[in-house]
């Protein structure tokens, strides 16, 4: 998992609810280097979602510039598809907004059955990481915290929460890549975001082990576009490594 392109893909308006979930998966899948081969199949899977509908918004990404396909094949096998993402470079208007979130069934697709992939590892695996440019069991590791949390409020209680954690790399990467996919979740996204809990409560609970619904669950009636207006990054800024860091720190 790219931490890089996750806070990317979070940031990034596509202009439908689950084309930005489908975004999101493949920036969970991706390496540091945007690359990500899993199956529509696991796509739709993991996002709770028709198989025809991630391929309707893969479709719509690719034409805003956000991703390439790479069709794969092995003899007489179809492989899935090699999926570069660019998020730098997508133009969100190129993008309608009024795609239907659950289309008709399509036919099967040539790329769709996951196989034997001439790479190291398999894309829904962890990619290693390069370590977070902060200390995480320091301040500055709540504050990088505190700016990915949509909700400001009680954050005196939520830093000493902070600090009986015993803070690790691998657990900080665990509770901010967890994070990211709470954001999507249908209770957090509704009404402004008054049912998010605080921080503290959060963390106090270790509600990154919980397994969420996403707003994209096929029946849940869920269907929100004020996701992508929340800027994850405030406060941030990228060093000469691509990794995030706050903004003025110089370190």
């Amino acid at each position: 998992m790219s931490m890089e392109l996750m806070v990317k893909a979070m940031k990034t308006k596509v202009g439908n609810p689950l084309r930005k979930l489908v975004l999101v998966k493949l920036a969970d899948n991706a390496s540091d280097q945007g690359e990500c081969w899993p199956s529509y199949q696991h796509i739709a899977d993991q996002c709770e979602i028709g198989r025809s509908t991630v391929k309707l918004h893969v479709r719509e990404l690719e034409k805003a510039g956000f991703l390439r396909r790479e069709y794969r094949r092995k003899g007489e096998l179809n492989q899935s598809n090699l999926f570069h993402l660019s998020l730098d470079g997508g133009s969100s208007d190129a993008l309608p907004s009024g795609a239907p979130d659950n289309p008709p069934g399509a036919g099967d697709n040539p790329g769709g059955g996951a196989g034997a992939a001439p790479r190291t590892s398999h894309s829904y695996e962890p990619v290693n990481e390069p370590k977070p440019v902060c200390k995480t069991g320091t301040v500055k590791g709540f504050d990088q915290f505190w700016k990915l949390y949509p909700r400001k409020v009680g954050k005196d209680k939520a830093l000493k929460a902070w600090q009986k954690l015993q803070m690790t790399e691998a657990l900080y990467d665990l509770i901010v890549a967890a994070l990211a996919r709470h954001v999507l979740t249908p209770g957090w996204a509704k009404d402004d975001g008054q049912f998010i809990p605080h921080a503290a409560t959060w963390l106090n609970g270790k509600r990154w082990e919980d397994e969420v619904e996403l707003a994209g669950k096929t029946g849940s009636g869920s269907r929100h576009t004020q996701l992508d207006q929340v800027d994850h990054t405030d406060g941030l800024e990228l060093d000469d490594n691509g990794n995030y860091r706050i903004a003025g720190d110089g370190q």
